[in-house]
């Protein structure tokens, strides 16, 4: 990892929706299924690019879709099916089942544990190692765990906890507010940093967003095979300014 303060071994989890019917909210943009399954797996790869190139220790991904199995294949990371918890979701949101199945599936080999968004087309490795490192000295400074908020300030881009004793994730609706209840200190509450890693994309304007920061390879590539002729489709190269 880049510059890490303390040489802990950390592992990123994310966890995966079937790729059928995905991201509906983008049908303004992408209006057919296979463009906007295409898209969903062309962000998953480029975030777990970004993973890889800054030096995380290990990547897990749960899901229950035998399709996100072989589109990760050649990233090499480690592929957990979905829970049974996860689709009853009696007590917790599948999302947050998955990750919690993650977290204790890894945590034996890991001393810190990032939960990450999968659709972070604009995330780079530089700003993913800095994030990481800012958590990993928060986490050593006493606090549980550490988080960054989304672009809106209301949700959850990344959590980072322990791996014995881990905050439990609280992703969804409001998260940011639910992980400061649960004592996980926000990094950069003024939210004047990452932009790359807040940006998830979950509507047109966040595809908007990411294209303006400049998307990874993979998905510049599935938007230019979309062949729509709007501003979502005209990646911009990245640079490394808005970190």
């Amino acid at each position: 990892m880049v510059n890490m303060r303390d040489p802990l071994p950390i592992a990123v989890v994310l966890a995966v929706k079937r790729l059928d019917h995905a991201k509906s909210r983008l049908a303004g943009a992408l209006p057919s299924d296979e463009q906007r399954r295409s898209l969903v797996t062309a962000m998953l790869g480029d975030t777990l690019e970004a993973v890889r190139e800054a030096g995380v220790a290990q990547a897990a991904i749960v899901t229950p879709d035998p399709a996100v199995h072989v589109a990760v294949r050649e990233h090499g990371v480690r592929v957990l099916d979905e829970p049974e918890e996860a689709g009853a979701a009696p007590r917790r949101s599948p999302l947050n089942a998955a990750l919690a199945h993650a977290i204790a599936a890894v945590s034996p080999t890991a001393a810190l544990i990032a939960a990450l968004q999968a659709d972070l087309a604009a995330l780079d490795a530089l700003t993913l190692a800095e994030v990481l490192d800012e958590a990993a000295a928060a986490i050593a400074g006493g606090t549980p765990a550490a988080f960054v908020a989304d672009r809106s300030g209301e949700g959850t881009a990344l959590l980072v906890v322990r791996a014995q004793h881990p905050v439990e994730p609280r992703f969804g609706a409001r998260s940011a507010s639910a992980h400061r209840a649960a004592g996980a200190v926000e990094l950069d509450p003024g939210r004047l940093r990452w932009a790359r890693l807040r940006t998830d994309v979950d509507t047109p304007a966040d595809l908007a967003a990411a294209v303006e920061l400049g998307v990874g390879r993979r998905t510049g590539a599935a938007l230019r095979a979309s062949r729509h002729s709007g501003e979502p489709n005209r990646p911009a190269d990245r640079t490394a300014s808005d970190r």
